[in-house]
């Protein structure tokens, strides 16, 4: 069962060749990575070339690099190379642990049903690049089982966790909506809205923390995350994440059930009316972050409904 692996990279020629030889240490060694570099200005193609030569499963993708397109774009245009059972996304500067892969592709073999849009993701331990120290030791609080649990979160699935099979990726391949922020948002809510979402509570990767990561760092203790909840002008709802699955429901509308469809409209909703009618919102349709309703709605009573 061959993965194929995704990855954009920008200017990462500081983390890039660690993560490149820990993709070549992994135990499940059927993959092929396609790389596509969005115009780095530093030595990143340099280190691309270099493996590229040395091994025939890295392919550098040359249709559409160096245009700018941002790590969404980026990614999300690689999925139409994917042509092996599973596909998983993978960031320029983490570093996998050796079973990675074949802890995921194992699970998916036991649990995937091969026409059912499916994906399974792990868990990761925080890693501070100044330090050169774990400093969490997960990165996901809570996951999500169904549409109402998830609807919430300001993000997808972290994109460098995700395994998908052949199904979700004919999906994505074929986004519809004509706006959305991330590829791993794209990927989470299709799984949730057309299929199946997997968490294996297993940390298998080192999350690497630094001042240019692209979806921002991790909060690391319990302090740290209580003062970011609390913060002053805080909000709900990113407004990147509100219009997305505003553009998501549009364009999937006539594909959903019914009780996804109200779903989504009662979310749309929630951004839209008053105080009270928000909390009405949630306590009828019992909306939660990952099953915990309790963070939500202090956040709802505290914050603004979107950025």
């Amino acid at each position: 069962m061959s993965v194929d692996i995704l990855m954009a990279t920008y200017n990462g020629e500081k983390y890039l060749k660690n993560q490149l030889l820990s993709l070549q240490q992994q135990t499940y060694s059927d993959w092929k990575l396609w790389i596509r570099d969005d115009g780095s200005s530093d030595a990143t193609i340099l280190i691309i070339d270099e493996f590229v030569g040395k091994d025939s499963r890295i392919n550098k993708v040359t249709e559409g690099s160096g245009k700018k397109l941002k790590a969404g774009k980026n990614f999300l245009g690689l999925t139409k190379l994917v042509g092996s059972k599973y596909a998983i996304f993978c960031d320029q500067d983490d570093i996998w642990f050796e079973k990675k892969l074949e802890i995921l592709v194992n699970f998916a073999e036991k649990n995937f049903l091969e026409n059912t849009p499916s994906l399974v993701f792990c868990d990761a331990f925080g890693y501070s690049d100044n330090d050169g120290v774990i400093i969490s030791k997960k990165v996901w609080l809570w996951y999500a089982k169904s549409v109402k649990e998830f609807l919430f979160f300001n993000s997808g699935y972290q994109g460098c966790s995700i395994l998908f099979n052949k199904k979700l990726n004919e999906l994505a391949r074929n986004y519809k909506a004509d706006y959305f922020y991330m590829h791993d948002d794209v990927v989470s809510l299709l799984a949730h809205v057309f299929g199946k979402v997997y968490f294996i509570k297993k940390q298998l990767m080192l999350y690497r923390q630094h001042d240019k990561n692209v979806t921002g760092n991790i909060s690391v203790n319990f302090f740290s995350r209580l003062v970011l909840f609390f913060r002053r002008n805080g909000f709900v709802l990113s407004s990147v994440h509100f219009n997305e699955r505003k553009a998501f429901f549009h364009a999937y509308e006539s594909m959903m059930k019914n009780e996804d469809r109200r779903l989504f409209c009662e979310y749309i909703k929630f951004g839209e009316v008053n105080f009270f009618k928000r909390i009405l919102i949630l306590l009828k349709n019992d909306f939660s972050l990952g099953g915990n309703r309790i963070p939500l709605y202090i956040k709802t009573i505290l914050r603004r409904p979107v950025e």
